[in-house]
């Protein structure tokens, strides 16, 4: 089997100069008593630390629809986050903040939509999660 470690780790020094947070929602809606309203929870922190979030022309790929089963969710951007390998797997709608972005300061503190779980593979130098941007013009996480 081919070992991709030293690949992927020259990923990581050549283009992982961001620090990123991938979150995820910890439960179901808690009431809020002051408003009434159903709010969602504080989301949990799953991944804090090295990433790159790259935009592409490059879509995952042309997606059609199949009779009697749900559309699939084809992201509207095509962005991708890289994380290593050894990072927690990204779960489809876990949300993507920038903390702080190493070549490009608009990026900071824009956040993105997993649209699909993070890529596995037998064979994987990176990890790989499709994304779809939240707010194009950013906001804090």
């Amino acid at each position: 089997m081919i070992d991709l470690s030293s690949i992927g780790a020259w990923i990581e020094d050549l283009v992982m100069g961001d620090t990123v947070r991938i979150s995820r929602a910890s439960g179901p809606p808690v009431l809020n008593p002051t408003t009434g309203d159903l709010e969602p929870p504080p989301p949990q922190t799953i991944y804090e630390g090295i990433g790159a979030v790259l935009g592409s022309t490059n879509t995952p790929g042309i997606v059609a629809p199949v009779a009697g089963q749900p559309y699939p969710d084809d992201p509207k951007t095509a962005y991708r986050l890289l994380t290593p390998v050894s990072a927690p797997l990204a779960d489809r709608d876990d949300t993507v903040h920038v903390l702080h972005a190493a070549k490009d300061p608009s990026l900071t503190g824009r956040s993105w939509r997993c649209t699909q779980p993070g890529l596995v593979a037998t064979v994987i130098a990176v990890r790989v999660t499709w994304l779809d941007e939240n707010n194009p013009r950013g906001a804090t996480p």
